[in-house]
């Protein structure tokens, strides 16, 4: 038996004439539907447990990322450093987990959460290839070229990702 595809054009079109012709009082519910058209409510748990789960590595145990990207010894000051990053990625993780919720005011927040997430990727993405291509004393605090270059393939995806969702599915929000 074929797996039916929720996303038809023809679902979407019908739902938004649905929701464009509603009485108001059939909008202003507490809940949205169990059913919905957009898998954003999905891609905002996994990704706010992954973030989670990446924050609290960084935060209780940052020498494991480092250790893709610095020579030991590993510096205080990037232990310090992965601590801080740590502590950004744990506070999208519960922003977008609060965006994850079947509730109107956290529905109508998804679309700011993303692009606050991809701002924050993007921005790490590319002081991480500006300290690539233009950096210098990359040896104080013992991050090594391959080590940056792994951190930045291990964001492209994401913000790629992000960016895609927001200009190329507009609708998912």
């Amino acid at each position: 038996m074929p797996i039916r595809n929720p996303f038809t054009r023809e679902r979407l079109l019908f739902e938004s004439h649905r929701l464009a012709h509603a009485p108001q009082s059939d909008l202003n519910h507490t809940t949205m539907p169990s059913q919905s058209l957009s898998p954003m409510r999905t891609l905002f748990l996994i990704e706010g447990v992954m973030k989670l789960a990446g924050g609290l590595m960084f935060i209780l145990s940052p020498k494991t990322p480092l250790g893709v990207a610095v020579a030991e010894p590993i510096p205080a000051s990037a232990l310090l450093l992965t601590r801080l990053l740590g502590t950004q990625t744990l506070t999208l993780g519960i922003t977008l987990l609060l965006a994850s919720a079947r509730t109107p005011a956290a529905v109508s927040s998804r679309r700011i959460v993303y692009w606050t997430v991809f701002a924050r990727d993007a921005t790490l993405a590319t002081v991480l290839a500006a300290q690539l291509c233009f950096g210098q004393n990359m040896d104080v605090l013992g991050f090594t070229p391959a080590g940056l270059r792994s951190w930045l393939t291990e964001l492209m995806p994401f913000c790629l990702g992000h960016l895609w969702v927001l200009l190329a599915r507009p609708q998912w929000f």
